[in-house]
């Protein structure tokens, strides 16, 4: 995995997204965020994916919790999503 601050996530956006490889992205030395490419989401610890995995669910829940969508609002959409593409 490879750590790059936002000054270089800016200037080298291409090559770092483009080596195909996991990036950590800081801000004054903390955590921003991270790239995880789609293609091979196996190369990640499974540590990482774990604290990855619980940190996405509490910002997801917090945006849809701030927009009043419920889960039963999510499963009506998936449900008449799956309708159509049947």
């Amino acid at each position: 995995m490879k750590i790059a601050g936002i000054r270089e996530l800016r200037a080298k956006t291409a090559v770092l997204f483009g080596s195909g490889e996991p990036v950590l992205v800081t801000k004054h030395g903390k955590v921003s965020g991270v790239y995880v490419p789609l293609d091979d989401p196996d190369r990640l610890p499974d540590d990482l994916r774990k604290d990855l995995t619980v940190v996405l669910g509490r910002h997801l829940a917090k945006v849809l919790k701030r927009k009043g969508v419920t889960e039963l609002d999510i499963k009506n959409d998936f449900d008449a999503y799956r309708k159509r593409c049947r």
